[in-house]
């Protein structure tokens, strides 16, 4: 038997617990991101929230994770920054996949990760209208493992607007574009190659909408996940043993 692929989802767990979102995802916004696993044998699933001992995120939890799809919002800057060295050590040197969902991107690991800093109280940094505008996200790369099964669009009756431009590096792929009924248009699929590991960015899934229940949603995590694992083939230093760690591998006693 294959080795299963090993998810762990992050959520910060913090307004699904209150109203308006509590009757949106009453079980928690991680429960509505695991119901994409369920009944799909090739996939375990952990769960971790931010008010768990490290935030559930132990050093034994990462190690153990191939892939780790992050949902947060309000509590960015308070999650602990030697955690999120730790998370981004386990994509860059061992190749665990990092999904970002939705307003993720103001988390550190995914900020370190680019190379990029957003204040989160300041929400210019590109357009955003959390009114519940009909979207619609268009598949620009059909060939891409990401978009198996999906028709040319994934269309949700009612998201928050993420609008262009978006003050990103170049993505190394892009596989979605996002349209709002308002006009606005975004990359809402993105890939970034970091070390060993992939980083794929997916726009949808505000708190006060039922986007994570969707099932192309729920596709889309399952493609991903498969995708973004790393291979068992591939060539991983134990620690301390990497690369440019100051020891020369060269022998130049010729030129003595």
């Amino acid at each position: 038997m294959n080795q299963k692929i090993r998810v762990t989802i992050f959520n910060e767990h913090n307004q699904d617990r209150y109203e308006p979102v509590l009757s949106i995802y009453p079980q928690g916004i991680h429960a509505a991101i695991a119901r994409a696993f369920e009944g799909y044998d090739e996939f375990e699933v952990t769960i971790a929230t931010q008010d768990m001992p490290e935030h559930g995120l132990s050093e034994e939890v990462l190690a153990s994770t191939d892939v780790l799809i992050w949902w947060s919002h309000i509590d960015n800057a308070a999650f602990d920054d030697r955690i999120a060295d730790r998370i981004c050590y386990h994509v860059v040197n061992r190749g665990m996949g990092f999904i970002a969902l939705h307003a993720s991107i103001f988390s550190k690991p995914w900020q370190r990760m680019l190379g990029i800093y957003y204040d989160a109280g300041l929400w210019g940094r590109f357009r955003t209208m959390p009114q519940g505008e009909k979207e619609k996200v268009w598949v620009i790369n059909p060939g891409h493992p990401i978009t198996y099964g999906i028709d040319e669009c994934i269309e949700i009756p009612a998201d928050e607007m993420y609008g262009e431009p978006q003050l990103i590096p170049e993505p190394d792929q892009t596989i979605f574009l996002a349209w709002w009924e308002g006009g606005d248009v975004c990359r809402s699929g993105n890939i970034f190659y970091r070390g060993r590991g992939k980083l794929f960015q997916f726009t949808p899934g505000h708190e006060t909408f039922p986007v994570l229940h969707q099932k192309e949603i729920h596709q889309v995590l399952r493609n991903a996940a498969k995708w973004m694992a790393p291979s068992p083939d591939m060539i991983i230093p134990p620690p301390g043993t990497e690369h440019l760690n100051g020891e020369p591998r060269e022998n130049l006693d010729h030129r003595k």
